[in-house]
């Protein structure tokens, strides 16, 4: 009886060492999964048409001057982001909201199919060929100017001209200012035609349209057959494409100078919405998507 005793408790100590072994093996392999074992997150959500979404976005032109953006930071710094003379400010600065894939487009075709696949907290750099943005600019609305421009000494107009340009009655004596060089002209009346002499200082600086400054060659007061010639210089270099130009009384963009040929001694007056025949550069981030289906 003894004996068979011994051998219980013998089998017994077995069984608990068993267990005791079970448990350090679930243990050692519940750290390792718990540790050890990489994690794999869920499939990020990435937007797709029909999705509501909300993107951060900084839009520049290719020599990178900022013509839009909805981040209030970016548009108040302009030393790390320079603006061009489209830019318009704004406030409350907020994300662009809009639905991918919607019809018609909420947003231009390159932006809208550049948009697809982010995730929320991606960042994307989106190029967009003007056939996928604004489409081409109309020519009739862009003109190529010379940097030395002719300008009569002498102009010749009815009195009713007269005071439609000048906004004054013509009185002869008098000088009036011309409206758009700003320089000094001298009015003289005969039968009812009104002489009015241009009359600025050679090297005198002027601000045409009032939007950059141009400066005076020379005056001939008996070129081109008595009408004479005044030689204008604009002083335009490539530095002031796409950063002058000139707004309304409104503060809608009237013109920007998007070219300047310093070797055919040219400038260019684009009077079309300012992003219309462009490539565009659009730097977005993904803020929030919402699935709508």
């Amino acid at each position: 009886m003894a004996h068979r005793l011994a051998r219980d408790e013998e089998g017994l100590s077995t069984l608990w060492s068993l267990i005791v072994a079970l448990i350090v093996v679930i243990a050692i392999l519940g750290a390792y999964f718990l540790y050890l074992v990489p994690k794999f997150a869920p499939a990020r959500v990435r937007a797709q048409s029909g999705d509501a979404v909300q993107v951060d976005y900084v839009g520049t032109f290719e020599n990178g001057l900022v013509f839009d953006t909805s981040i209030g930071s970016v548009a108040s710094d302009n030393a790390s982001y320079p603006k061009a003379f489209s830019f318009s400010w704004r406030s409350p600065w907020s994300p662009l909201s809009f639905t991918i894939g919607s019809n018609p487009l909420a947003v231009i075709k390159g932006f809208d199919s550049g948009a697809q696949g982010l995730a929320v907290g991606d960042a994307k750099t989106i190029v967009v060929p003007l056939d996928l943005g604004y489409g081409p600019a109309d020519p009739t609305k862009v003109f190529v100017k010379p940097l030395f421009e002719n300008v009569p000494v002498h102009l010749t107009m009815a009195a009713s001209d007269f005071a439609a340009t000048y906004k004054a009655p013509a009185v002869s004596g008098t000088t009036v200012a011309d409206p758009f060089w700003g320089w000094p002209a001298v009015v003289s009346v005969s039968n009812a035609v009104v002489t009015v002499t241009n009359s600025p200082t050679p090297g005198q600086t002027v601000r045409p349209y009032g939007g950059w400054d141009a400066r005076v060659v020379s005056i001939d007061d008996g070129a081109d057959g008595g009408i004479g010639r005044i030689v204008v210089h604009h002083l335009l270099d490539t530095s002031s494409v796409d950063r002058v130009g000139q707004r309304s009384a409104g503060g809608a963009v009237v013109f920007t100078v998007t070219a300047v040929d310093l070797n055919a001694g040219t400038y260019t007056l684009n009077f079309d919405t300012p992003v219309k025949g462009r490539t565009l550069i659009f730097h977005v981030t993904m803020v929030h998507i919402a699935r709508l289906s």
